[in-house]
């Protein structure tokens, strides 16, 4: 008896929750945004942003390097050309 009781609590209840939470998003039309309450917390414009700026960082860091070393600077115009020649190959 008591066997049986913690085995419909363990594998019982968990499915009983699960079909519940899938079967009220099935029923909720509105989308799964909306029924979180989901609104991204950056544009995707600050998000591009963002990212171009911590690319230049990298390239900045990978610059100082070069410097210190004697190898001539890179620009972003070179990198995006070697990486696009790779992907030709």
């Amino acid at each position: 008896m008591a066997q049986t009781y913690f085995l419909a609590m363990v594998l019982g209840l968990p499915l009983v929750l699960l079909a519940i939470a899938l079967l009220a998003g099935y029923l909720h039309g509105d989308g799964y945004a909306d029924l979180l309450d989901w609104k991204p917390t950056r544009s995707p414009q600050r998000e591009a942003e963002l990212e171009l700026s911590e690319v230049e960082q990298m390239l900045a860091a990978q610059n100082v390097h070069r410097r210190r070393r004697g190898a001539p600077e890179r620009t972003l115009d070179e990198i995006a050309q070697h990486a696009w020649a790779g992907l030709e190959r």
